[in-house]
């Protein structure tokens, strides 16, 4: 699969189709909002959502491990949908957590979400992850430190794209000078377009819109 090579900071940052994130000079792939076990979460308060979420959204992130063969898996921030996430996930969804975890080492950085550990998800948690010149964080700061750029999530960027006369409404990646939002991968998330207030004004300076198809990035004029 291609990918789109952006550089910020110094450090260079491949966009992959899917929506995450690959770091080659540490083998790190990062990934963003995952929100397990939002669908259980919903039936607890008598919303009937088709159940399978968490188990796509742990195939997917276990096809880009498979796929890239990183050293280190990143997750910034709301990778599970609340606190209690963690006990109510299945069995199958456990073994796919645990086959991740065995395949390359996790990090979690908490979110808004997921505001502490979760007990069922092995690795470390942390606020945020320094990795090079680069800064991981959930939600995006308001000023960054000179000479460095930062990844974030939270957000969910989308973008609506016209073509032959329909209007879609994609995930996307958004970039500018020093920094890059992560699209959302969990199954059932959704998402804010780029021209909300909450995303525009962290670009003022503009920025770049990616999206993605089977096997490649595409920028988005």
């Amino acid at each position: 699969m291609k990918f789109r090579e952006i550089t910020l900071a110094g450090e260079r940052i491949h966009l992959l189709p899917g929506g995450a994130v690959l770091l080659p000079e540490t083998e790190t792939l990062v990934v963003a909002d995952l929100h397990l076990g939002k669908g259980t979460s919903a039936r607890t308060r008598g919303l009937l959502l088709p159940p399978g979420d968490t188990v796509s959204t742990l195939e997917r992130v276990l096809l880009l491990t498979e796929t890239y063969t990183p050293r280190l898996l990143i997750a910034l921030g709301d990778s599970f949908h609340d606190h209690s996430a963690g006990k109510r996930l299945l069995g199958a969804e456990r073994a796919l957590l645990n086959r991740i975890s065995q395949k390359v080492a996790p990090l979690w950085i908490t979110g808004n979400h997921d505001g502490g550990p979760v007990p069922e998800a092995a690795g470390e948690w942390l606020e945020e992850y320094r990795c090079g010149n680069l800064l991981l964080r959930h939600i995006p700061s308001a000023v960054i430190p000179s000479g460095h750029a930062e990844l974030a999530g939270h957000l969910h960027p989308k973008i609506r794209i016209r073509s032959k006369g329909h209007v879609m409404s994609r995930p996307c990646f958004i970039t500018g000078e020093e920094r890059l939002i992560l699209p959302a991968m969990g199954t059932y998330t959704g998402g804010l377009d780029i021209s909300a207030p909450a995303i525009s004004n962290l670009f003022a300076h503009g920025s770049a819109t990616y999206v993605w198809g089977t096997n490649d990035v595409h920028r988005v004029a």
